[in-house]
């Protein structure tokens, strides 16, 4: 399986999860790391230009396609089995953030596939970087620097 994400330059070749366990994220709250991915290349671009839109076509952004295994253990969340304000927008609900914490926590699981907010119908995956299962996975190539189009920009 192929997962994307993109990120700038110096943390191409980091597949840690250290950026979300310093800061937190919707899924996750500070101390945990997790790696968040998607399934598709636009679904990586707009996660991206939401939370980065300064810089993402600054020339410092690259593109990471990652390979996981293709046995890997996958736990897949739907919208009906997330807390109900999970796609909150004015602020990241500690209920969102439980769910990855308690992912990350029984580590079952080497992934969660859980609905983006960003665009409805696709997915994310978060990566435990704590799994067993990770020492499986490898970055497969980098496109860098990835610049979108300039129009895109106005």
């Amino acid at each position: 399986m192929v997962v994307y994400r993109i990120c700038r330059r110096m943390y191409a070749n980091d597949l840690s999860g250290t950026g979300a366990g310093l800061y937190g994220g919707r899924w996750n709250p500070k101390g945990i790391s997790l790696l968040y991915t998607t399934e598709h290349i636009s679904l990586a671009c707009m996660e991206y230009l939401v939370h980065n839109i300064h810089i993402m076509n600054s020339g410092d952004t690259c593109l990471i396609k990652i390979r996981l295994a293709d046995s890997g253990s996958i736990q897949t969340m739907t919208s009906k089995t997330l807390p109900n304000n999970w796609m909150e927008k004015a602020f990241i609900p500690a209920s969102a953030q439980k769910v990855g914490l308690e992912f990350a926590r029984t580590g079952t699981h080497y992934a969660l596939k859980i609905p983006s907010v960003i665009v409805p119908g696709e997915f994310n995956y978060l990566l435990n970087p704590q799994h067993p299962e990770h020492t499986q996975t490898y970055i497969e190539e980098i496109i860098d620097p990835f610049v979108m189009d300039k129009r895109l920009f106005g």
